[in-house]
Order: C-alpha cells, then sequence, then structure tokens
C-alpha cells in the first residue's frame, strides 16, 4: 500500500506541536467557529493553481495554524488566555485569506481579508460555555495583538510569524527545508516576559523597552541562528516572488469580478469554504475565467501596463530580525552575525523587482474580462 508522504509529513508536523501541550485548548477546536477554519487554506488559494512553484506540497489549513500556534504556546507560557488567543486569531478569516485584501485594494498591509473576533465568538454557545467553565473573560482571548507570544509588530519574532509564515512556508510551500530542520528550529523557540537579569546593550531602543517576545536560544540545537535567519528569508523571498505577487493580483481582480456579477459575495467567502466556492464558479457560466487563472503557468515581466493582463504589485512585506541568547545576554542578530547578517538580510532587489510590472500566460478572453478589475496602482 502506497503511503501519502505529504500526509505523513503533515501528521508529523502537526504532532510536533501539540506533544507536551495543554490539552485544555483540545474541546474548543471542536466547536463551529473553529471548525470553519479547516476550509480555509494557509497559502491563500495557492492549493489550486497550476503554477507548479506556487503548489503546497499538502494542504495545510488555517485550523492546523490555529491549533499549532496554541499548542506552541502552551508550551511557552502558563497564561491559559494566552493559549487561547492564539487559538482564536484567525476565526475571522474569510476564504482564500489574503487574497481578500488584494481585491479590496489592500496589498500593501493586508489588514481586510477578516472579520473582528470577538462578535464571532459571542455567537458560539458552545465556545462560550467552555470560556465560563474555564473561568476565561472574552476579552482576554479576542485580541490577540494583547499577547506578544503570539502577535506582536516586524520585526520580532511572535507565534503566528513563525508557525504560519516561517516554519510553514518552507515545510510544505517553499520546499526549502525538511521536518528535521523545522525540528530543530522549532525546539530553539523560547519566550522571555522581560529581560530581567540578562546583560543587553542599553543603546538598543527595541532592548531597553523589551516587552516581551520569543528569543532564539540554540544551546541544544545543531544548528545556528544563521541557519534559522536562512529560513526567514526563503519565508520574505517566496511571498516577494513575482509568481507569489501575480497569483495575488488575478485571484484579487478575479473575486473582484465575480463580487460585480454577484456570483460570490464576501458572505460567501465567510460562510462557505474554499472547495465550496469553487464548486459554485464551476457550476455557473463564468466558470471559464477561474479555469483559466487557476490552470495558467508562467509569470513574466512585462513591458508595459498594457501588455496583457500586466499588474504592478506591491504586497505588504514580511520579515523579521530575531533576538539570540547567549550567556546570560540577548541581543539582535546582527550583534552576533554581523557580516553574514548584513549580507542576507537586505530584500532591496527583491523590493526593487516590484516596480516592475509583471504577467501571466492567460487566455485574451480572460484578460479582457479582468483588465477593469485591476488594482489602481
Amino acid at each position: 500500500m502506497l503511503v501519502d508522504k505529504s500526509n505523513e509529513l503533515l501528521h508529523k508536523y502537526n504532532s510536533m506541536n501539540k506533544d507536551n501541550s495543554n490539552s485544555r485548548v483540545d474541546r474548543y477546536f471542536q466547536t463551529k467557529t473553529l471548525k470553519r477554519l479547516q476550509g480555509i487554506g494557509l497559502f491563500c488559494g495557492m492549493d489550486y493553481v497550476g503554477i507548479e512553484d506556487l503548489k503546497p506540497i499538502c494542504y495545510y489549513s488555517r485550523l492546523d495554524h490555529s491549533k499549532n500556534v496554541a499548542y506552541t504556546a502552551s508550551k511557552l507560557s502558563d497564561d491559559f488566555s494566552c493559549v487561547l488567543a492564539g487559538a482564536f486569531h484567525d476565526v475571522g478569516t474569510l476564504s482564500f485569506s489574503h487574497v481578500n485584501s488584494f481585491k479590496n485594494g489592500d496589498s500593501l498591509t493586508q489588514s481586510r481579508d477578516e472579520l473582528s473576533v470577538k462578535p464571532l465568538l459571542l455567537r458560539d454557545d458552545e465556545l462560550l460555555t467552555y470560556l465560563d467553565e474555564d473561568g476565561i473573560d472574552i476579552d482576554d482571548v479576542s485580541f490577540c495583538e494583547k499577547y506578544p507570544l503570539i502577535d506582536k509588530p516586524i520585526p520580532s519574532l511572535c507565534l503566528d510569524r513563525v508557525e504560519g509564515g516561517i516554519f510553514a512556508t518552507c515545510l510544505f510551500w517553499a520546499h526549502s527545508h525538511t521536518f528535521e530542520e523545522i525540528e530543530d528550529f522549532y525546539n530553539m523557540l523560547c519566550y522571555f516576559e522581560n529581560l530581567n537579569g540578562m546583560c543587553f546593550d542599553i543603546s538598543s531602543k527595541r532592548l531597553r523597552e523589551f516587552n516581551g517576545e520569543i528569543v532564539l536560544n540554540n544551546h541544544f540545537s545543531e544548528y545556528d541562528y544563521e541557519d534559522f535567519f536562512r529560513a526567514i528569508n526563503v519565508y520574505s523571498k517566496k511571498l516577494l516572488s513575482k509568481e507569489s505577487r501575480y497569483m495575488m493580483e488575478i485571484f484579487g481582480a478575479m473575486f473582484r469580478y465575480y463580487e460585480y456579477i454577484n456570483l460570490i459575495t464576501e458572505k460567501d467567502l465567510f460562510k462557505l469554504s474554499e472547495k465550496e466556492v469553487i464548486e459554485k464558479i464551476l457550476d455557473s457560466k463564468y466558470r471559464d475565467i477561474f479555469i483559466d487563472v487557476t490552470s495558467f503557468d508562467e509569470v513574466s515581466y512585462a513591458k508595459d501596463l498594457d501588455d496583457g493582463f500586466a499588474v504592478i504589485s506591491k504586497p505588504k512585506i514580511r520579515y523579521a530580525t530575531p533576538l539570540c541568547f547567549g550567556q546570560m545576554t540577548v541581543c539582535e542578530i546582527a550583534d552576533i552575525s554581523g557580516d553574514f547578517y548584513q549580507g542576507l538580510n537586505p530584500l532591496w532587489d527583491d523590493i526593487l523587482l516590484t516596480d516592475r510590472p509583471i504577467k501571466g500566460n492567460l487566455r485574451n478572453e480572460t484578460v479582457k474580462i479582468l483588465s477593469k478589475y485591476k488594482n489602481k496602482i
């Protein structure tokens, strides 16, 4: 009997996060609010595209991501409210995730693709019962930004960025790292509430104003901080690739068109799974556009914006510069690996390329229909 290696990898990765975690959170994942996330992929529709380099090796859902954020939070923090905030942080995500920000003309901040968490929790009686039994105030779990372990502005590491960004990208999407490498990186993660008793550079504003952050500790690791930082760059560059940027733009234009003709509404993108949205499209007379958008296989630089469905795409720049732990010392990675860091960190070449128009080998009919639904740069 053949074994599906991709599902085996997914199982190993999910088990790594769950092992020794707090099982109190598990019943929340059986509620309707969280189970809805099983139908939403983490990689913004890339599961359905025709460009091979963009296809994840397995389906990794927002539910998987939410579980793994919560499980890891339970290992790094004793605060169960923090764990639940990690579990709930994506409950407002719409199908195709950040594609919705591109659809709404917000590619630079990507903040217009999910509904507020608290109103959704209030609609789930089962979930509210569990919160009451656990003595948890809903306001303590509705805003993940309250917890630096879960959500913290760039360039800090937080679990949402580490798990859903760096680890999942390198393992499932970019195919750049083995499970063993990711497992070793996972074991580097520590969380410091403060720097009491630590030595640090008082000239660093980030360290002077430290208020909780994931810090890397490689004392028991086969790999070093530079290896972890290479993984961060894989994540950053994958999202800056012309293929990734173009697919987000073309998906955004396609859904803007489908909304305009009242085929797919924003309510559909919340209520329906991605597969159900696709079924609705394929059952319509407008199916050919979706088939073309998910079948074309090449993205290239265009002569100008009139060259086919050419776009200039400027996405949110996602990166991180970790803090690292030494002999009772916490410092930024540049302080221990300056030459390496300076050579690898800059994304300027990739960012400069976002000024150039890009296009895909779409059918002329698709170009004609979707051209009026481009983002205006």
